[in-house]
């Protein structure tokens, strides 16, 4: 964690609230310290005691981003950066913002390492990625490692999102239907288009159980496009902004990385598993 130091008097009252001159004065400093434009909507909230004894801390939102600070206890110093408590796992406290209850994977079900993937079916990266994993990762480690996919479409990928959407169709059906389209998409990309990525779907699905009329109609009304945004906005929440980006037991790995990288983690997180 980086953290800037500022003298800023007066920045907290001393019953905890910030007076709005107060406010006004730390928003002036961190607007020109930050070379933010007049235009850019700073406010301050969430002021109150720290975990540690004497010290405030609060939030800034800045354009719809939030910066953490700590103040110090004479109210001169401030802080600004998340407080961590290192008595906390930070590997824990990533993988508690993802939900995996009812996802398919792929691998053991008792497995001690869980890779979760934000990729776009459309990304040629991700393609890379989606070789890595399927012809590295779970070949070498098998069991010992649980994969889940999740959805990041590029919006500057046309049939990414469609593909997603109509993934999800599949897998409210079948999940093996939907893992059969995930290993299509992505080994026949050059194939797919806007107008025809619901037909390959169907076709990368082969002869697992599909209702087909079902499909078709969660397809063209979108059904599934609520889960599409909750895993973008998830992986928001988690700093992800491009594709692909993997969380390994809650240690990120951000790019097409060479399998070497992704060793690295797995076998140091087997060998620290109890």
């Amino acid at each position: 964690m980086f953290l800037r130091i500022a003298a800023v008097a007066g920045l907290l009252a001393l019953a905890g609230t910030a007076h709005a001159d107060d406010n006004e004065t730390l928003i002036k400093y961190y607007r020109k310290k930050n070379n933010l434009p007049p235009a850019a909507t700073i406010t301050v909230s969430d002021v109150k005691d720290s975990p540690i004894k004497g010290v405030k801390q609060g939030t800034l939102n800045v354009g719809g981003q939030k910066v953490g600070f700590v103040a110090s206890p004479d109210l001169r110093y401030v802080v600004f950066g998340e407080l961590d408590d290192v008595t906390v796992d930070p590997s824990k406290a990533v993988m508690a913002k993802i939900s995996l209850a009812g996802e398919p994977f792929k691998g053991g079900k008792d497995a001690k390492v869980t890779i979760v993937e934000y990729s776009d079916f459309q990304c040629p990266f991700c393609t890379k990625g989606y070789n890595t994993v399927e012809n590295e990762v779970l070949k070498t480690y098998g069991d010992k490692v649980k994969f889940y996919y999740k959805h990041y479409p590029l919006p500057f990928h046309p049939w990414a999102e469609p593909a997603a959407i109509a993934y999800e169709c599949l897998k409210e059906q079948n999940p093996d239907a939907a893992w059969a389209a995930y290993k299509g998409y992505f080994e026949n990309q050059k194939d797919v288009t806007p107008e025809n990525f619901k037909e390959k779907a169907l076709e990368y699905a082969g002869d697992k159980k599909v209702d087909k009329a079902k499909f078709d109609d969660c397809v063209t009304n979108k059904k599934t496009k609520a889960k599409i945004d909750k895993d973008k906005a998830e992986a928001a929440s988690l700093g992800v902004s491009g594709t692909p980006s993997f969380v390994i037991n809650g240690r990120q790995l951000k790019g097409a990385q060479p399998p070497d990288r992704f060793k690295a983690v797995i076998d140091d997180e087997l060998s620290s598993a109890k």
